[in-house]
């Protein structure tokens, strides 16, 4: 219980995350892309949007879970 204290107490305006929020923003817009992408039939870009926005996403929820935690 402290440890989630001193998270709490350590992050009052939530400016030290835009970063995270960032990259979720980043993965959101990269999915949208890559169903484009899939709807138009382009198998090379589907591929890449999809490795893209999953690093993406991977890295933010790693990033968001390496500080709560």
């Amino acid at each position: 219980m402290p440890d989630l204290v001193r998270v709490a107490a350590g992050q009052q305006d939530g400016s030290a995350h835009w970063f995270i929020y960032l990259l979720f923003l980043i993965a959101g817009l990269l999915v949208g892309g890559t169903w484009a992408a899939y709807q138009a039939e382009n198998r090379v870009m589907t591929f890449i949007g999809a490795l893209a926005a999953a690093a993406a996403f991977a890295a933010a929820l790693l990033w968001l879970l390496g500080e709560v935690g």
